[in-house]
């Protein structure tokens, strides 16, 4: 499926073009095939849209969780509490699925939770070598997407439904 706005992505491709000719360490991106930055895009989407998020959807037939009614958050920068109209998408979710397609982009082999590493690569005669077999996980979420959503995501959620609680 073709990635469709506010059915399966937040964002178009222009769009984040736009956000990332101003962003550093952008060169992954705009070196992507279109369709590579459309797929980054819908699972980027999948990915940021999996959360506890405040409010409630404004229609059971939504394809995604945004917009939301009563989704009203606390800005740290502008100091007072902002309610995002019911047909409106937050900039910070965008924000959020843009730094995702790119962590996507960046990390190829996110999705099968690890990456390798190899000490030694050559192309005369191609050998390849890692002596230790070291597998890295990089988080499926990076710090960016993360602190981006940071307002918008349901106090003490576990991102399992579930909350803690802690009694002094």
């Amino acid at each position: 499926m073709a990635l469709v706005l506010n059915t399966n992505s937040y964002a178009i491709i222009a769009d984040a073009d736009t956000y990332f000719e101003t962003r550093i360490d952008n060169a992954n991106w705009f070196d992507a095939s279109d369709d590579i930055k459309e797929q980054a895009l819908v699972t980027a989407t999948q990915i940021v849209d999996d959360n506890a998020w405040i409010g409630s959807a404004v229609s059971s037939s939504q394809a995604l969780a945004w917009p939301r009614k009563n989704a009203k958050y606390y800005d740290t920068r502008m100091g007072f509490h902002i309610t995002p109209g019911e047909a409106e998408i937050p900039t910070m979710v965008k924000t959020a699925v843009y730094e995702q397609a790119l962590h996507l982009v960046n990390n190829e082999d996110l999705l099968t939770g690890s990456t390798q590493t190899f000490e030694n690569i050559s192309v005369g005669s191609i050998s390849i070598s890692d002596a230790n077999g070291d597998v890295t996980r990089t988080p499926m979420k990076n710090s960016l997407v993360l602190k981006a959503i940071k307002p918008l995501v349901a106090r003490g959620s576990t991102g399992q439904g579930g909350s803690w609680w802690r009694a002094n």
